[in-house]
Protein backbone atom coordinates (compact mmCIF):
# COMPACT_ATOMS: atom_id res chain seq x y z
CA UNK A 1 0.00 0.00 0.00
CA UNK A 2 2.79 2.48 1.18
CA UNK A 3 3.95 2.10 -2.72
CA UNK A 4 0.84 2.31 -4.47
CA UNK A 5 -0.22 5.64 -1.86
CA UNK A 6 4.16 7.47 -3.06
CA UNK A 7 2.46 6.79 -6.90
CA UNK A 8 -1.08 7.97 -6.17
CA UNK A 9 0.93 11.10 -4.79
CA UNK A 10 3.80 11.43 -7.46
CA UNK A 11 1.21 11.07 -9.82
CA UNK A 12 -1.50 13.36 -8.46
CA UNK A 13 1.61 16.08 -8.76
CA UNK A 14 1.20 17.03 -5.28
CA UNK A 15 4.40 15.82 -4.80
CA UNK A 16 6.29 18.10 -7.09
CA UNK A 17 4.18 21.40 -5.99
CA UNK A 18 5.74 22.95 -2.95
CA UNK A 19 9.34 22.06 -4.83
CA UNK A 20 8.43 23.81 -7.92
CA UNK A 21 6.87 26.87 -6.49
CA UNK A 22 10.46 27.12 -4.17
CA UNK A 23 12.38 26.76 -7.21
CA UNK A 24 9.96 29.55 -9.50
CA UNK A 25 10.25 31.87 -6.73
CA UNK A 26 13.89 31.93 -6.32
CA UNK A 27 14.21 32.05 -9.79
CA UNK A 28 11.57 35.01 -10.95
CA UNK A 29 13.14 36.89 -8.17
CA UNK A 30 17.44 36.24 -8.45
CA UNK A 31 17.39 35.94 -12.86
CA UNK A 32 13.96 37.09 -13.92
CA UNK A 33 12.70 33.98 -14.69
CA UNK A 34 10.14 32.98 -15.66
CA UNK A 35 9.15 36.85 -16.45
CA UNK A 36 6.21 38.35 -15.29
CA UNK A 37 3.28 39.46 -17.04
CA UNK A 38 2.51 43.16 -18.52
CA UNK A 39 0.45 43.69 -15.79
CA UNK A 40 2.69 41.68 -13.17
CA UNK A 41 0.03 39.69 -12.06
CA UNK A 42 1.81 36.42 -12.79
CA UNK A 43 4.38 34.24 -14.13
CA UNK A 44 4.73 33.44 -17.68
CA UNK A 45 4.58 29.84 -18.58
CA UNK A 46 5.65 29.60 -21.86
CA UNK A 47 6.75 26.02 -23.49
CA UNK A 48 10.16 26.43 -22.27
CA UNK A 49 9.10 26.96 -18.70
CA UNK A 50 6.90 23.88 -18.97
CA UNK A 51 9.90 21.74 -20.49
CA UNK A 52 12.08 22.96 -16.94
CA UNK A 53 8.73 22.31 -14.68
CA UNK A 54 8.98 18.80 -16.15
CA UNK A 55 12.21 18.27 -15.42
CA UNK A 56 11.65 19.65 -12.13
CA UNK A 57 8.89 17.40 -11.34
CA UNK A 58 11.05 14.43 -12.20
CA UNK A 59 13.81 15.33 -10.30
CA UNK A 60 11.37 15.69 -7.50
CA UNK A 61 9.84 12.19 -8.20
CA UNK A 62 13.27 10.40 -8.43
CA UNK A 63 14.23 11.78 -5.01
CA UNK A 64 11.18 10.47 -3.21
CA UNK A 65 11.12 6.95 -4.24
CA UNK A 66 14.95 7.02 -3.88
CA UNK A 67 14.60 8.45 -0.12
CA UNK A 68 11.40 6.46 0.78
CA UNK A 69 13.62 3.17 -0.80
CA UNK A 70 16.18 3.89 1.82
CA UNK A 71 14.64 5.77 4.45
CA UNK A 72 11.11 3.56 4.89
CA UNK A 73 12.12 0.36 3.55
CA UNK A 74 15.58 -0.09 4.67
CA UNK A 75 16.70 -1.01 1.48
CA UNK A 76 20.33 0.02 -0.84
CA UNK A 77 19.69 0.43 -4.71
CA UNK A 78 21.10 -3.08 -5.90
CA UNK A 79 18.03 -4.36 -4.00
CA UNK A 80 16.11 -3.10 -7.08
CA UNK A 81 18.52 -4.42 -9.01
CA UNK A 82 20.34 -1.17 -10.16
CA UNK A 83 23.96 -2.20 -9.34
CA UNK A 84 26.31 0.81 -9.75
CA UNK A 85 29.14 -1.68 -10.54
CA UNK A 86 30.87 -2.33 -13.99
CA UNK A 87 28.36 -5.05 -14.68
CA UNK A 88 25.94 -2.23 -15.31
CA UNK A 89 26.84 -2.08 -19.06
CA UNK A 90 26.02 -5.11 -20.44
CA UNK A 91 22.59 -4.78 -19.43
CA UNK A 92 22.39 -0.90 -20.38
CA UNK A 93 23.68 -1.51 -24.33
CA UNK A 94 21.21 -4.68 -24.42
CA UNK A 95 18.20 -2.51 -23.43
CA UNK A 96 19.55 0.98 -25.92
CA UNK A 97 19.86 -1.87 -28.59
CA UNK A 98 16.73 -3.69 -28.24
CA UNK A 99 14.59 -0.32 -27.49
CA UNK A 100 15.92 1.53 -30.80
CA UNK A 101 15.58 -1.53 -32.32
CA UNK A 102 11.94 -2.20 -31.37
CA UNK A 103 11.18 1.42 -32.43
CA UNK A 104 12.49 1.30 -35.93
CA UNK A 105 10.85 -2.13 -36.48
CA UNK A 106 8.02 0.18 -35.82
CA UNK A 107 8.53 2.61 -37.98
CA UNK A 108 9.64 0.50 -40.89
CA UNK A 109 6.28 -1.72 -40.42
CA UNK A 110 4.12 1.51 -40.50
CA UNK A 111 6.03 2.89 -43.64
CA UNK A 112 5.46 -0.85 -45.44
CA UNK A 113 2.09 -0.06 -45.01
CA UNK A 114 1.95 3.36 -46.49
CA UNK A 115 1.01 5.58 -43.81
CA UNK A 116 3.89 6.98 -42.95
CA UNK A 117 6.60 9.09 -44.81
CA UNK A 118 9.89 9.94 -43.89
CA UNK A 119 12.11 12.95 -45.01
CA UNK A 120 15.03 14.57 -43.46
CA UNK A 121 14.75 17.25 -40.85
CA UNK A 122 15.25 21.00 -41.38
CA UNK A 123 16.81 21.92 -38.16
CA UNK A 124 15.07 25.24 -37.59
CA UNK A 125 15.64 25.92 -33.82
CA UNK A 126 15.90 29.71 -32.94
CA UNK A 127 18.85 30.87 -30.31
CA UNK A 128 16.35 31.11 -27.66
CA UNK A 129 14.56 28.11 -28.01
CA UNK A 130 18.16 26.16 -27.72
CA UNK A 131 17.48 25.97 -23.18
CA UNK A 132 13.75 24.52 -24.05
CA UNK A 133 15.31 21.91 -26.42
CA UNK A 134 17.63 20.90 -23.81
CA UNK A 135 15.43 20.57 -21.38
CA UNK A 136 13.20 18.85 -23.39
CA UNK A 137 16.22 15.92 -24.34
CA UNK A 138 16.72 15.54 -20.86
CA UNK A 139 13.15 15.12 -19.55
CA UNK A 140 12.15 12.61 -22.28
CA UNK A 141 15.45 10.45 -22.90
CA UNK A 142 17.20 10.99 -19.77
CA UNK A 143 15.76 11.79 -16.72
CA UNK A 144 11.62 10.71 -17.46
CA UNK A 145 12.79 7.02 -18.14
CA UNK A 146 15.32 6.62 -15.22
CA UNK A 147 12.60 8.31 -12.71
CA UNK A 148 9.45 6.34 -14.38
CA UNK A 149 11.78 2.89 -14.49
CA UNK A 150 12.96 3.54 -10.58
CA UNK A 151 9.21 4.48 -9.69
CA UNK A 152 7.76 1.27 -11.35
CA UNK A 153 9.82 -1.70 -11.70
CA UNK A 154 12.51 -0.48 -8.92
CA UNK A 155 10.17 0.50 -5.80
CA UNK A 156 6.49 -0.33 -6.55
CA UNK A 157 7.43 -3.66 -8.73
CA UNK A 158 9.87 -4.88 -5.98
CA UNK A 159 7.44 -3.69 -2.82
CA UNK A 160 4.43 -5.87 -4.35
CA UNK A 161 7.00 -9.11 -5.06
CA UNK A 162 7.46 -8.94 -1.61
CA UNK A 163 4.14 -9.40 -0.70
CA UNK A 164 2.35 -11.14 -3.61
CA UNK A 165 4.95 -12.79 -5.92
CA UNK A 166 6.14 -12.25 -9.72
CA UNK A 167 2.87 -12.41 -11.47
CA UNK A 168 0.54 -10.47 -9.34
CA UNK A 169 4.07 -7.62 -9.27
CA UNK A 170 4.08 -7.89 -13.17
CA UNK A 171 -0.04 -7.01 -13.16
CA UNK A 172 -0.10 -4.37 -11.04
CA UNK A 173 2.86 -2.50 -12.07
CA UNK A 174 1.93 -3.00 -16.03
CA UNK A 175 -1.93 -1.72 -14.48
CA UNK A 176 -0.63 1.61 -12.71
CA UNK A 177 2.81 2.05 -15.78
CA UNK A 178 -0.31 2.53 -17.99
CA UNK A 179 -2.53 4.17 -15.39
CA UNK A 180 -0.39 7.12 -15.22
CA UNK A 181 -0.94 7.73 -18.97
CA UNK A 182 -4.51 8.04 -19.15
CA UNK A 183 -3.92 11.91 -18.69
CA UNK A 184 -1.67 12.16 -21.78
CA UNK A 185 -2.69 14.18 -24.84
CA UNK A 186 -4.65 12.14 -27.42
CA UNK A 187 -4.61 8.84 -25.55
CA UNK A 188 -6.16 5.78 -27.26
CA UNK A 189 -7.06 2.41 -25.67
CA UNK A 190 -4.48 0.64 -27.95
CA UNK A 191 -2.07 3.06 -26.86
CA UNK A 192 -2.79 1.72 -23.27
CA UNK A 193 -2.96 -1.96 -24.04
CA UNK A 194 0.41 -1.32 -25.59
CA UNK A 195 1.89 0.78 -22.23
CA UNK A 196 0.93 -2.18 -20.29
CA UNK A 197 2.49 -4.78 -22.83
CA UNK A 198 5.76 -2.73 -22.87
CA UNK A 199 5.69 -2.67 -18.86
CA UNK A 200 5.78 -6.23 -19.02
CA UNK A 201 7.96 -7.04 -21.62
CA UNK A 202 10.61 -4.33 -19.63
CA UNK A 203 9.23 -6.54 -16.49
CA UNK A 204 10.34 -9.53 -17.93
CA UNK A 205 13.94 -8.45 -19.05
CA UNK A 206 14.49 -7.15 -15.81
CA UNK A 207 13.92 -10.15 -14.12
CA UNK A 208 16.08 -12.44 -17.10
CA UNK A 209 18.93 -9.91 -16.88
CA UNK A 210 18.62 -9.33 -12.84
CA UNK A 211 18.97 -5.84 -13.55
CA UNK A 212 17.14 -2.45 -13.79
CA UNK A 213 19.56 -1.04 -16.18
CA UNK A 214 18.28 -2.90 -19.05
CA UNK A 215 14.55 -1.16 -18.82
CA UNK A 216 16.53 2.00 -18.22
CA UNK A 217 18.38 2.18 -21.42
CA UNK A 218 15.21 0.46 -23.17
CA UNK A 219 13.50 3.38 -22.15
CA UNK A 220 15.86 5.80 -22.77
CA UNK A 221 16.72 4.28 -26.76
CA UNK A 222 12.96 4.33 -27.11
CA UNK A 223 11.94 7.73 -25.89
CA UNK A 224 14.96 9.53 -27.74
CA UNK A 225 14.02 7.67 -31.30
CA UNK A 226 10.97 8.35 -31.32
CA UNK A 227 11.20 12.12 -30.45
CA UNK A 228 14.36 13.03 -31.96
CA UNK A 229 15.70 10.58 -34.58
CA UNK A 230 12.20 9.84 -36.38
CA UNK A 231 9.92 13.19 -35.13
CA UNK A 232 7.09 10.95 -33.48
CA UNK A 233 4.80 11.59 -30.76
CA UNK A 234 5.68 10.54 -27.42
CA UNK A 235 2.76 9.44 -25.80
CA UNK A 236 1.04 12.07 -27.08
CA UNK A 237 3.66 14.81 -26.53
CA UNK A 238 5.67 15.98 -29.51
CA UNK A 239 8.43 18.37 -30.28
CA UNK A 240 5.58 20.65 -31.60
CA UNK A 241 3.74 20.66 -28.43
CA UNK A 242 7.08 22.30 -26.97
CA UNK A 243 7.60 24.65 -29.88
CA UNK A 244 10.59 22.80 -30.84
CA UNK A 245 10.17 21.56 -34.48
CA UNK A 246 13.29 20.79 -36.27
CA UNK A 247 15.03 18.88 -33.43
CA UNK A 248 14.07 15.31 -35.10
CA UNK A 249 16.96 14.02 -37.01
CA UNK A 250 13.51 12.77 -39.75
CA UNK A 251 10.80 14.31 -40.24
CA UNK A 252 7.42 12.07 -39.83
CA UNK A 253 3.92 12.57 -42.08
CA UNK A 254 1.40 9.59 -40.91
CA UNK A 255 -1.65 9.28 -42.86
CA UNK A 256 -4.09 6.42 -42.49
CA UNK A 257 -6.39 5.05 -39.41
CA UNK A 258 -5.19 6.00 -35.94
CA UNK A 259 -5.04 2.21 -35.13
CA UNK A 260 -2.36 1.52 -37.81
CA UNK A 261 -0.36 4.69 -36.88
CA UNK A 262 -0.96 5.86 -33.72
CA UNK A 263 -2.57 8.88 -34.54
CA UNK A 264 -1.66 12.03 -32.05
CA UNK A 265 -0.74 9.52 -29.68
CA UNK A 266 2.19 8.34 -31.71
CA UNK A 267 3.21 4.66 -32.81
CA UNK A 268 2.67 3.45 -29.59
CA UNK A 269 -1.06 3.05 -30.22
CA UNK A 270 -0.58 1.77 -33.46
CA UNK A 271 -1.04 -1.92 -33.75
CA UNK A 272 2.40 -2.28 -35.38
CA UNK A 273 3.73 -1.68 -32.30
CA UNK A 274 1.74 -4.04 -30.58
CA UNK A 275 3.02 -6.70 -32.91
CA UNK A 276 6.80 -5.69 -31.84
CA UNK A 277 6.16 -5.38 -28.42
CA UNK A 278 4.48 -8.94 -28.14
CA UNK A 279 7.84 -10.52 -30.14
CA UNK A 280 10.08 -8.89 -27.47
CA UNK A 281 8.24 -10.64 -24.98
CA UNK A 282 8.33 -14.02 -26.54
CA UNK A 283 12.42 -13.24 -26.86
CA UNK A 284 12.61 -12.37 -23.36
CA UNK A 285 10.32 -15.31 -22.24
CA UNK A 286 12.62 -17.64 -23.76
CA UNK A 287 15.75 -16.09 -22.89
CA UNK A 288 17.13 -18.42 -19.94
CA UNK A 289 17.21 -16.18 -16.37
CA UNK A 290 20.49 -15.00 -15.43
CA UNK A 291 21.57 -16.62 -12.00
CA UNK A 292 21.07 -14.28 -9.29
Amino acid sequence: MRALALQALDWSGWAAFLPTLAVLAVTSHTFGWPSLSPDHAHLLITPEVRVWLMVIAQLTGLSMFVLSWRLIEHKTLPDMLLDHSRDLLRPLMLGLSSGAGAISLVALGIMASGSLRLTWGSPAISGHATLAGVGFLIATSFLGPLTEEIESRGYLFQNVFRGWGTAVATIVTALVFAARHLQNPNVSALGIINIALISIGLTLGMLRLRSLWYTIGWHIAWNFSLLFIFGFANSGYSLETFSLSGMSLFSSTLSGRAWLTGGGFGPEGSVVATSVILLQIVIMWRIPAKAS
